[in-house]
């Protein structure tokens, strides 16, 4: 049974291991990238996307919590130091504004669950129109009977 096992997987621990790490640094190099801290192939400087680079470092935020306990601590040393130095990169990016400070993308949210839905981020007031009110919705359908009390 044991010859089975070691057929079906190949790959060691140590090959596992390089391949995590080659994940997480190719992750903070496009997050790098994105904040234009590596110039384009054609050497010109790239303008900062912080839309895109809060979306990789929440991505790989994603799986530091989901492989905690599972990795081994230079693993896990190395994850938490390519976050620090992206997040770090992130702050400059945006001239200081933190990442949870960032405006909320247009995407919309798949929360999984109702009870981890993200509260609704409140919208700037409107301003009042100056012409005619407009007329209130209607809630129920116009061919539907509505409930009338009578006494008898």
């Amino acid at each position: 049974m044991a010859e089975l096992d070691q057929q079906k997987s190949p790959i060691g621990n140590a090959e596992l291991a390089q391949r995590f790490v080659q994940f997480v640094m190719m992750q903070a190099q496009n997050i790098f990238y994105v904040l234009g801290r590596i110039p384009s192939p054609d050497g010109h400087p790239i303008p900062p996307n912080l839309e895109a680079a809060k979306l990789l470092i929440d991505q790989l935020e994603m799986i530091q919590e989901k492989t905690r306990g599972n990795l081994s601590s230079q693993e896990a040393s190395i994850l938490d130091d390519a976050l620090k130095n992206v997040r770090i990169a992130f702050v400059e990016a945006s001239g200081g504004t933190p990442a949870s400070m960032m405006p909320k993308s247009n995407l919309p949210d798949f929360p999984i669950d109702d009870e981890e839905a993200p509260a609704a981020v409140p919208s700037a007031p409107e301003k009042p129109k100056a012409s005619a009110p407009a007329p209130a919705p209607k809630s129920e359908p116009e061919n539907k009977k509505k409930f009338t009390k009578t006494y008898g």
